[in-house]
């Protein structure tokens, strides 16, 4: 009987020390990855009035991002990613505005846990949802904008280290923390924005890829 204990205890040890080592053999240490594209942003603020039709300021933004991706890191990785704009025009109910400052800019921050879901052999699906923050220097106002995001897209592995990032974000945000706060507050302001990217990276290789 005594042996029996002792075989049963051995065999136990055995297992619990064999599961150990196989999952630090099969442990991936966390680390980073970094996208870089160009972008493009839409932004509508919105006064609304009551005996005549709203009064709708629109933007559009053209700019360059860097984001950076973790990777192994259970249960789900985060993203982050910086923008800076320059904008394009400037509309007041669908009239285009002729500048005053050429040297106006805008500057994107976004913040989210994201999901990375493989689709067969084709492309990575991923999205995400998180914190957005802008700043925008305009002609009139110096806007501070401040909400949630939305995050999707895809990632096409082109080759083994280079990849394509297609991605999509919408917010909406509080926008009533610049300097239009008191004079021209606004009751609804959002954003959406389309960008096109790439990465290479040896630390995360493409499983799977177009060109072999």
């Amino acid at each position: 009987m005594k042996n029996k204990k002792i075989i049963t205890i051995f065999f136990i040890l055995t297992f619990f020390i064999t599961t150990i080592f196989s999952n630090e053999s099969n442990f991936q240490k966390p680390f980073v990855v970094l996208n870089e594209g160009i972008t493009s942003s839409w932004i509508t603020r919105i006064i609304e009035q009551e005996n005549r039709s709203n009064f709708v300021f629109q933007d559009f933004l053209i700019g360059a991002y860097v984001s950076a991706e973790t990777r192994n890191m259970q249960p789900i990785d985060s993203f982050i990613r910086i923008a800076v704009f320059y904008p394009i025009s400037h509309k007041f109910n669908s009239h285009p505005q002729s500048k005053k400052n050429m040297l106006n800019f805008a500057f994107d921050f976004i913040a989210a846990p994201i999901l990375r879901l493989p689709m067969w052999n084709i492309a990575t699906v991923r999205f995400g949802a998180g914190l957005h923050f802008l700043y925008q220097m305009g002609d009139r106002w110096n806007f501070i904008n401040l909400g949630i995001v939305g995050i999707t897209g895809l990632e096409l592995p082109l080759t083994k280290y280079w990849t394509i990032l297609l991605n999509g974000t919408l917010s909406a945000d509080y926008g009533n923390f610049g300097t239009n706060k008191i004079i021209e507050p606004y009751d609804n302001v959002w954003q959406y924005q389309l960008e096109i990217g790439i990465r290479y990276s040896k630390k995360s290789p493409n499983r799977f890829h177009y060109i072999k």
